[in-house]
C-alpha cells in the first residue's frame, strides 16, 4: 500500500512537471511567433526601395546588363505573407547579387563600381543572416535595409558619375599635342626662349690684307 501511493505520488510530480513544461513550450512559442510579426510588420514598413532618377544614357547601360535589372526588380517585389516570405526573398537577392560581379559592362568595369558591388553585397548577406537566427534582431535587420537602400541609390550615383567622365573631352588638337611630345602633355602657352644672338666676328687687319 505504502508503494502505490509512493509510486502514485511519484506519478503525480511528473504529471504537474510534464504540465508545466508543456506550457512554457507553448508560452515560448506564443513569444516567437509574437515577435516574427512584429519583425515582420517592420519589415513591411521599411522594404521601401527608392531609387534615384537615372540619366537617360545611364538608363540605357543599366538596362542592358541584364544581371543588374533581375537583381532590381527582386529587390522591388515586397513580401507580403510571412516573415519566412522575407527570407526565402533575401536568399534570392543573395544568389542574384553574388553573380553582378563577373558581369559587369565593359564601360562600368571600374574599382569604384566593385566596391560599391562588394558593400552593397556584404549588406544582403549579413540580412540574410540575421533573418535566419532563432532570435531576430529587429533594429539591426531594418538598419540593414535602410543601409541596403543607400547603397543601391550610391551605386547608382557611382554610374552617373562614370558616365559624365566620360563625356570630358580633350581639348581640340590635344591629343596631337601628346603624341609629338612622346605621351606628356605640353604647355602651349609656355613661351619659347629667345635665342641670344651670336656677335659677328670682326677680321683683324693682318686677314683683311
Amino acid at each position: 500500500m505504502n508503494k502505490l501511493l509512493k509510486y502514485s505520488f511519484l506519478f503525480a510530480v511528473i504529471l504537474v512537471s510534464c504540465k508545466k513544461e508543456d506550457r512554457s513550450e507553448a508560452v515560448e512559442v506564443q513569444r516567437a511567433l509574437k515577435e516574427k510579426e512584429l519583425v515582420f510588420n517592420s519589415l513591411s514598413k521599411a522594404w521601401n526601395f527608392s531609387s534615384q532618377q537615372l540619366t537617360p544614357e545611364s538608363e540605357v547601360i543599366v538596362q542592358s546588363w541584364n544581371e543588374w535589372r533581375l537583381f532590381i526588380n527582386e529587390l522591388n517585389q515586397k513580401p507580403k505573407s510571412t516573415i519566412n516570405a522575407f527570407k526565402l526573398k533575401t536568399k534570392n537577392l543573395v544568389k542574384k547579387a553574388d553573380v553582378l560581379p563577373s558581369t559587369i559592362p565593359n564601360r562600368l568595369n571600374k574599382p569604384k563600381i566593385k566596391a560599391r558591388l562588394s558593400a552593397l553585397i556584404t549588406k544582403l548577406k549579413a540580412l540574410d543572416m540575421f533573418l535566419n537566427i532563432d532570435r531576430i534582431p529587429e533594429k539591426r535587420v531594418i538598419e540593414l535595409v535602410n543601409d541596403l537602400n543607400l547603397e543601391v541609390n550610391a551605386f547608382n550615383g557611382q554610374i552617373e558619375e562614370i558616365v559624365r567622365r566620360s563625356k570630358i573631352q580633350m581639348e581640340e588638337g590635344e591629343v596631337e599635342m601628346i603624341k609629338r611630345a612622346g605621351g606628356k602633355k605640353v604647355d602651349t602657352l609656355a613661351n619659347p626662349q629667345p635665342q641670344t644672338p651670336q656677335k659677328e666676328e670682326i677680321k683683324s687687319f693682318e686677314e683683311i690684307k
